[in-house]
């Protein structure tokens, strides 16, 4: 597989694990209501849990091909697009400061800064 088919590979499964577990938070969250477990909330919760997880591992193969072989690098990919996910889901990033937006989006630039540049010098 080319590089650049492997980076694209990386990118539709780290995004499609991350809002997978995404939409898994916000489905637990909601599972709850007035105390009593949602067994279809709770259910789909957690399929989307192993849904986002079963992406994941094999976004890790992928990510190994191009040379992301830290876990913490690995796991920032997904993690910036499950926390994005789920303020876009449940609607709490239209709620943020505008300097709260800022700051989320430099951390995500940060981050992708820290992917791109650790495989340049590995």
């Amino acid at each position: 597989m080319s590089r650049l088919m492997s980076l694209v590979t990386v990118f539709l499964l780290t995004f499609g694990s991350g809002l997978l577990d995404a939409r898994g938070f916000v489905f637990a969250a909601r599972a709850w209501p007035d105390g009593k477990l949602d067994g279809k909330l709770g259910a789909a919760a957690l399929l989307c849990f192993v849904g986002g997880l079963s992406l994941y591992i094999l976004a890790v193969r992928f990510m190994q091909n191009v040379g992301v072989t830290g876990v913490a690098l690995q796991s920032a990919m997904w993690f910036i697009v499950t926390a994005v996910g789920i303020a876009i889901m449940d609607n709490s990033i239209l709620q943020w400061s505008r300097t709260q937006q800022f700051v989320g989006l430099a951390v995500a630039i940060g981050l992708g800064w820290l992917i791109a540049t650790t495989r340049a010098a590995a």
